[in-house]
């Protein structure tokens, strides 16, 4: 009965213990892979001013996304421009396939997967859908200009979709081996403690 309880209690904490490793470490592989849940609104420089970029997947994941959109399929893209100057500009916004050409040497028209209609969002604000069929790397290239031309800013946010880097397999590798070491330990103990109690004289 003695042995019972203890094997019981054994358990409790080790399912404990594993639930904390989980808690710590979520978060750690999430960053790895790009999902930013502190601090999710990513800046696209623009010169001297800037603007925030975020993307999410709401049909597979409530993950509001910087860099690395862990699956394809439906998209959403968020873009945000505060600056009261880039709100009075014609934006010109359009997602290219990065194909690795340097900044300003992208063929625009060659690689361009989606563009928004050409205009003022007087908001500064502006959403759009895409269904991205490829996992592959992307950029959102930026294009702010004033009325009369004499002003423009640039700017470019290089995101992948469907991919996995070294970082992140390293990361998930992590996570699995503290897993397993946490519940290996705990289960080796048990084990220890088990054999103890059957060689006990009762």
């Amino acid at each position: 009965m003695a042995s019972r309880r203890r094997n019981s209690t054994i358990r409790r904490f080790a399912l404990a213990a594993i639930a904390i490793a989980l808690a710590a470490a979520l978060p750690r592989a999430a960053l790895a892979a790009g999902w930013h849940y502190y601090d999710p609104d990513c800046p696209i420089a623009l010169g001297d001013k800037s603007m925030k970029f975020v993307a999410m997947q709401p049909k597979k994941n409530i993950d509001r996304v910087c860099d690395a959109l862990g699956d394809t399929g439906p998209t959403v893209i968020a873009l945000d421009a505060s600056d009261a100057e880039l709100r009075e500009m014609v934006w010109d916004i359009r997602v290219l396939r990065d194909a690795g050409r340097p900044d300003g040497e992208e063929n625009i028209e060659a690689d361009k997967v989606f563009q928004l209609p050409v205009q003022k969002y007087r908001n500064g604000m502006v959403n759009f859908d895409h269904d991205f069929p490829n996992a592959d790397k992307y950029m959102l290239l930026v294009k702010m200009k004033s009325d009369d031309g004499a002003k423009e800013y640039i700017g470019r946010h290089r995101f992948t979709v469907g991919l996995l880097d070294n970082t992140d397999l390293y990361a998930y590798a992590s996570f699995a081996g503290l897993v397993l070491a946490v519940g290996g330990g705990f289960a080796f103990v048990a084990r220890r403690r088990r054999k103890r109690a059957a060689i006990s004289p009762q």
